[in-house]
C-alpha cells in the first residue's frame, strides 16, 4: 500500500511539472526575444501570443500546452483511473500556477484540453464544437472558452463515462472559469479585445 500511493505521489509530481514547463514564456523569449509577462494582456497562453507574436507563436504554444495534457495522462494510463484523473488534475494546476514562474502562468485552456483529449475523447471534442461556435459568433477567446469548459464534464457524463473522470471535468471546468475572472468582468464590461486579423509590425 506505502508503495502504491508512494508510486501515485510520483506521477502527480510529474505532471505538475510537465504542465508546469512554462511552454509560452520559452517560446517567447528564445525565439522572439519577447517576455510575454510584459506585454499584452501578461498572460503566456496561446491568445497573448497570437496578440503579440503572431499566428505561428500562437499556435506554438497552443500545441506545446495541449500535448503537456495529452502525456500527462497517458504516463497516467500505466496506473489505473484515479492515476489518469490525478495526473490530467496536477498538470492543469501546474500549467497554471507554474513553480518556475511563481505559481502563475496561464489558463489552463490548451492543457486542459489534450488531457482530456487522452481522457476521454468525445469531451474533447464536444467542448471544441462549443467553443468554435461560440468564438465565430463573438470572436472573443475567453468567452468562448468559458462557455466550453463546462460542456466536458456534461459530455461525460451524458456519455456515461467514469464518475471520477465527470467529478474531475467540473473540478477543471471550475478552475478554467476562475482564471478567466478578470475576463469575465471586462465582459461584463463591455471591453473584452476581439481576435482581429490586424497586420503586425514585423
Amino acid at each position: 500500500m506505502t508503495d502504491s500511493w508512494a508510486m501515485l505521489a510520483a506521477f502527480c509530481l510529474l505532471a505538475y511539472l510537465l504542465g508546469a514547463i512554462p511552454s509560452g514564456y520559452i517560446i517567447g523569449k528564445v525565439f522572439y526575444g519577447v517576455d510575454l509577462k510584459t506585454v499584452g494582456s501578461g498572460n503566456i497562453g496561446a491568445t497573448n501570443a497570437y496578440r503579440v507574436l503572431g499566428a505561428k507563436a500562437g499556435l506554438s504554444v497552443f500545441l506545446c500546452d495541449f500535448f503537456k495534457g495529452v502525456l500527462a495522462v497517458s504516463a497516467g494510463s500505466l496506473g489505473d483511473e484515479l492515476t489518469m484523473v490525478l495526473c490530467a488534475l496536477f498538470v492543469i494546476v501546474g500549467n497554471d500556477w507554474s513553480v518556475f514562474l511563481h505559481f502563475k502562468s496561464g489558463r489552463g485552456v490548451a492543457c486542459g484540453v489534450g488531457a482530456f483529449a487522452a481522457l476521454w475523447p468525445v469531451a474533447a471534442l464536444g467542448a471544441f464544437l462549443v467553443w468554435l461556435a461560440v468564438f465565430l459568433a463573438s470572436k472573443i477567446v475567453s468567452l468562448s472558452s468559458i462557455c466550453a469548459a463546462p460542456v466536458v464534464p456534461l459530455v461525460i457524463w451524458l456519455t456515461g463515462g467514469p464518475e471520477e473522470f465527470a467529478a474531475f471535468g467540473a473540478v477543471a471546468a471550475a478552475v478554467i472559469i476562475y482564471k478567466h475572472k478578470d475576463n469575465i468582468g471586462r465582459l461584463m464590461r463591455g471591453e473584452e479585445k476581439k481576435i482581429t486579423h490586424e497586420k503586425r509590425p514585423s
